[in-house]
Parts: C-alpha cells; sequence; structure tokens
C-alpha cells in the first residue's frame, strides 16, 4: 500500500526497504479522461475538473499523491502570452507572445508579485493545491511551477532569448532579474497550499551552455527554493551531466534528471546531496515499455538507493493504464 507517510519520509532520507512510488511531473492521461469523465483542455482551466482529473491517479492506480497543474504555461498566460488550450490529448502551449521580436526587447514593467499570483491560472493553480490539501489528507499534493529562466525565453522567444544570450547577455539577464521576484511569490503561495512545490528548471546543456547555469537558472531557482515553506523538488530534462552537482547543491530536497546513462554513477556522485527521484523513462518505458520491464527498472533503482521511483518527465498522455497500475504497485 502507497501512503503519503512514505513519500514524507523518503523525501526525509528515511525511507523503507523499497523506494515508494510516485509521479511528480505531469499526470493526465486519455485512459483516466476517459475513466472520471473529465478531460483536457476543459481541466488544466476549471479548477474543480483540475482537482478531479488531478486525482485519478490515487483513485485509479493507488499512488499516493496527486499533482497539478498538467501543463508549463501559467505563468506565461498570467504576463500576457497567448496559449494554444491544446486537447484531450495534448497539453497547453505558448503559441505568441507580446515580447516575440527580432530582438531583446527592453523588459516592460510587470505587474507586482502580490498581483501576479492574485489571478490567472496562477491562482488557479494554487486553489486546486489548497483544495487537494483540505479534502484528502491521505494524498501528498505537489504543485508545479517554472524557473525564471524558461518563462523569459518562452515570452520572448527561444531562439531570439538564446541568441540574444550571445550578443547581448546583460538584456537577456535583465528579463530573468525582472521575472524572479513573481516567480518567488508563486513558489511562496504554492508552498502554502500543497506539500512539494516542483521547479521545472532548465538546466540542460543541449539549451543553455553550462557556464551560464549559476547566472540564469541556479541563483534564481536559489531564491525560489528559499520562499518555500515545505518540501521543494527540481526536474530537469535533457543532458545535465555537467550541472549535476550545481543542480544537487541548490537547496532543494529532491532532484529528478534524466538518469538512464547512468544511475549507478549519478547516485554515487549526487546521491548524498539530493534525495534522487526518478528511473522511469517516459517514452521507452511509461509510453511504450510493458509492465513487466517497469517492473523491473523500479526495483533495480530501488535497490541503487533513489529516494522515489518516478517517471523521469511528464506522463505521455497515451501511457497505457497497466504501465501505470505497473509503477504503482511495483513493490507488491
Amino acid at each position: 500500500m502507497n501512503t503519503r507517510d512514505e513519500i514524507i519520509n523518503a523525501l526525509n532520507g528515511s525511507r523503507g526497504e523499497m523506494a515508494p512510488p510516485a509521479i511528480f511531473t505531469q499526470t493526465g492521461t486519455v485512459a483516466q479522461m476517459d475513466d472520471c469523465g473529465i478531460s483536457w483542455p476543459d481541466a488544466n482551466f476549471e479548477l474543480d475538473k483540475m482537482v478531479k482529473l488531478s486525482l485519478q491517479p490515487h483513485e485509479i492506480f493507488g499512488f499516493a499523491m496527486a499533482k497539478v497543474p498538467f501543463d508549463l504555461t501559467a505563468e506565461c498566460g498570467r504576463l500576457g502570452a497567448e496559449v494554444s488550450p491544446g486537447n484531450k490529448s495534448t497539453q497547453p502551449a505558448v503559441e505568441s507572445s507580446p515580447f516575440f521580436s527580432d530582438e531583446i526587447i527592453d523588459v516592460p514593467a510587470f505587474m507586482s508579485p502580490a498581483e501576479f499570483v492574485s489571478g490567472g491560472r496562477c491562482k488557479l493553480i494554487a486553489d486546486a493545491a489548497a483544495k487537494i490539501h483540505k479534502e484528502h489528507e491521505e494524498v501528498f499534493t505537489v504543485a508545479g511551477c517554472i524557473d525564471p529562466f524558461t518563462i523569459s525565453y518562452l515570452l520572448t522567444g527561444v531562439d531570439n532569448f538564446l541568441m540574444g544570450m550571445l550578443m547581448d547577455p546583460d538584456k537577456c539577464m535583465s528579463w530573468v532579474n525582472a521575472i524572479t521576484p513573481l516567480s518567488v511569490e508563486f513558489v511562496k503561495v504554492l508552498s502554502e497550499n500543497a506539500d512539494d512545490v516542483q521547479i521545472i528548471a532548465e538546466a540542460s546543456s543541449e539549451i543553455l551552455p553550462p557556464e551560464n547555469f549559476d547566472d540564469f537558472v541556479g541563483e534564481p531557482v536559489k531564491k525560489m527554493i528559499a520562499a518555500a515553506k515545505g518540501f521543494t523538488t527540481i526536474h530537469s530534462c535533457g543532458e545535465t551531466s555537467e550541472v549535476l552537482d550545481s543542480l544537487a547543491d541548490l537547496g532543494a530536497t529532491g532532484l529528478s534528471v534524466e538518469t538512464s546513462y547512468d544511475p549507478e554513477g549519478i547516485y554515487e556522485r549526487i546521491g548524498g546531496k539530493v534525495q534522487l527521484l526518478g528511473g522511469i523513462p517516459p517514452i521507452d518505458l511509461m509510453l511504450q515499455g510493458t509492465p513487466e520491464a517497469i517492473v523491473a527498472n523500479a526495483k533495480k533503482y530501488s535497490d541503487i538507493g533513489y529516494a522515489l521511483i518516478t517517471p523521469e518527465c511528464g506522463v505521455p498522455p497515451r501511457t497505457p493504464c497497466d504501465n501505470l497500475r505497473a509503477l504503482a504497485h511495483y513493490r507488491d
């Protein structure tokens, strides 16, 4: 039986003989939507529908957690970006922004941090986490957000911002600095309404040169972590081997990165600094693998010493129920 206390103990460094299974990233799947009658895009924009769909991994499969939201666009939408709502099997995405340009424009006068968290989907996500946390004490509640660097490049255009980092790094840094207080306030509010704040931080060397990590990602995320009142976990996709130690030193309780290339080496390298989450590749195993392969990988990572066995990125919307059930019950 999976329990909330097991997750808490694991994050506190006192996991049991086998690591608890959980999902700290995107949890929604088409099959769950069909089962409960609540689907995207509505569940991304309506409080009660978001809550109901987020509880399905607990109610259907027995996971002892719930995660909101299902996407990464709330902050950008709050700051004026046009967000495509997606559909039943695709998540919302930033489609355009008033700040798209051929070059990095000056930072506009953004709203205050208090106003930022008081409306839009930022408030919706905090309210959804609060509702779950209050009404389902048996569930470990995870609320997610993204780091200021990611918000900056989504608002100004990814290619534009990355080129700007080469041509005018100070102006790019001014965007990150302007957004950081908003992100800090969002983490503060989320942590008041959830057990854990999951920060999606861009650390992949395929996007961000490792020498820029500390200034553009590390320092802002440290401020976010410092504002939290409970657990914090960091998730980063892509190639992070060059900044693993930096990620582990940011002060978060837990860290989720892609580990399949060297799970033992990563644990030996940073397992003493931070609680590691992972073990299940989202495409190769969650979406395309078999229940037997998921159970085998989960047990392998538990034996290595990982604190929680989780998908290493968002659960693909077409993931079969049998694979989610296998993860939830891999210890049976």
